[in-house]
């Protein structure tokens, strides 16, 4: 009986923490915005997730460094082209995986 009481208080106490450490984890990410060079672009294997990589053409030579994106619309995926820059934000989860918000065509000077 007093194993089965110290299972349930184990229970009662572990779930409440597993529940706040998912939701935490879920939700918890970074937003960044920053002119975005696209260098190449494709799919996954299964072709379920569609991906961009480039870098910020603004950092200093020596610390650009190649981002990958994941594109979750389609529709976005089919308009940018590779070698053109735009203005994008992208969200950053606690998991490390890059998710596009936003993308918008840079205007060139006239």
């Amino acid at each position: 009986m007093k194993s089965k009481r110290n299972f349930l208080l184990a229970i009662t106490i572990s779930v409440p923490f597993l529940i706040v450490f998912l939701i935490y984890n879920s939700f918890s990410s970074v937003l960044t915005v920053t002119d975005f060079t696209v260098i190449e672009k494709g799919y996954s294997n299964d072709n379920n997730e569609a991906w961009i990589k480039g870098f910020n053409p603004n950092a200093p030579v020596g610390h650009q460094e190649e981002t990958k994106v994941i594109v979750r619309e389609p529709m976005v995926m089919n308009l940018i082209q590779k070698g053109k820059t735009y203005y994008v934000r992208y969200t950053t989860k606690r998991n490390g995986l890059i998710f596009l918000s936003d993308i918008e065509t840079i205007e060139d000077p006239k």
